[in-house]
């Protein structure tokens, strides 16, 4: 089929200095579909990407406004693209439940639309009772109005299925071949050594569940450090209640997000990688960890056990090592049982051929483009 012209919505944006699962996943793709010949916008929110925004590795980055408060802005943002999308592209394709609720405007003006769910966003602890009935609303919504569902995980499938009597397509989040690199920039400024530091990394809200990770590090006896990574987003209580947690203990470090030679350092050099989320998507920390052979504790909730499941069912033995969610005692016990784990270099490699062998971005590329393609041919 000959180039399409897509646009992608939904997230804050695509760069080299966003955080999140869903920007990373967007940018991803964008970038690999600009290269086969296709032609994608993406819409961004102000504040997360330059004003006015120059192209990113081929990607148009279209700035549209946004109410910047933790309520309004997905939605609001969505809104105000609704005019430019109405016309012009092939394919319209949404991310996330919240900004899925209006995906079925396109559809009155005869556009193909896509939508990819990448969790259960109702579920996560920042939102109120309002705010999760909406984002119920936009799960039924991203499962009924568009052409096609893209759901990030197997535990995703089974809840269209199950709960809502839906089909949808499994493509999973991807990694890149890891560039490791030799602790330079991160000693520099925090002091780490190879080895020395367990590393929490990703978005700083309370379904990440870093406070009980912050309690339970407190309770192992260690000299080694507990570097906690990720940014601030609107709402900065969240990151006040971690400090708070963290109270005077010096071997806890808050380094803010970091970002391209900073965290291959941080990934190439930690003792563990530890992901104690509540809720998830298909985790691409996880991944990304997993790819530059860091040895992985994670919390035992659906969406995480899957990866290792694959890699056990194929391999014989785990890819990572679990505690149970929610749980600062036994991820405590978890924590100490790592520090004497002669398997764990084992594990890690593991771990790193399952991931690069069956998660790899130009392959979810090549079955994100299959749909489009069935669906614009449809159209």
């Amino acid at each position: 089929m000959a180039g399409l012209r897509i646009a992608m919505l939904g997230f804050r944006g695509i760069g080299d200095t966003l955080p999140g699962g869903i920007e990373r996943h967007a940018a991803e793709l964008a970038w690999r579909m600009v290269e086969k010949g296709h032609a994608v916008d993406v819409f961004c929110r102000p504040g997360y990407v330059p004003d006015p925004p120059a192209p990113y590795k081929g990607v148009t980055r279209i700035l549209k406004p946004a109410v910047r408060t933790k309520h309004l802005e997905a939605i609001t943002h969505t809104l105000a693209c609704l005019p430019a999308i109405a016309f012009g592209y092939d394919i319209i394709h949404f991310h996330a439940m919240g900004p899925s609720l209006l995906s079925g405007i396109p559809r009155l003006f005869l556009r193909n639309v896509v939508a990819t769910v990448h969790g259960l966003d109702f579920e996560r602890a920042k939102w109120g009772r309002v705010a999760s009935l909406a984002l119920r609303a936009g799960a039924w919504a991203a499962g009924t109005f568009p052409d096609a569902t893209i759901v990030v995980s197997r535990t995703l499938e089974d809840y269209y299925r199950d709960a809502m009597k839906r089909e949808t397509v499994y493509i999973p989040n991807g990694v890149s071949e890891p560039a490791h690199r030799p602790l330079d920039l991160l000693a520099r400024k925090f002091g780490l050594e190879p080895g020395g530091y367990f590393l929490s990394l990703g978005r700083l809200t309370p379904e990440k569940g870093v406070h009980r990770l912050i309690a339970a590090f407190q309770k192992v006896d260690t000299a080694k450090r507990l570097v906690v990574a990720g940014d601030e987003m609107l709402d900065r209580s969240y990151t006040k209640k971690l400090r708070e947690v963290a109270g005077c203990d010096p071997r806890i470090v808050f380094s803010g997000g970091i970002y391209g030679a900073e965290k291959d350092e941080a990934f190439s050099n930690a003792f563990a990688f530890v992901l104690p989320s509540e809720v998830e998507g298909l985790s691409v920390v996880m991944l990304e960890a997993m790819s530059y052979r860091c040895p992985v504790l994670t919390s035992d909730i659906p969406e995480n056990m899957e990866i290792s499941r694959g890699a056990e069912s194929e391999q014989g033995k785990p890819a990572c090592r679990f505690f149970k969610s929610g749980d600062v005692d036994d991820l405590a016990r978890a924590l100490a049982g790592l520090l004497n784990d002669g398997e764990l270099p084992a594990m890690a490699s593991r771990a790193r051929d399952f991931v690069l062998s069956r998660y790899g971005w130009d392959e979810m590329k090549d079955r994100t483009l299959a749909v489009y393609e069935r669906v614009a041919g449809e159209g």
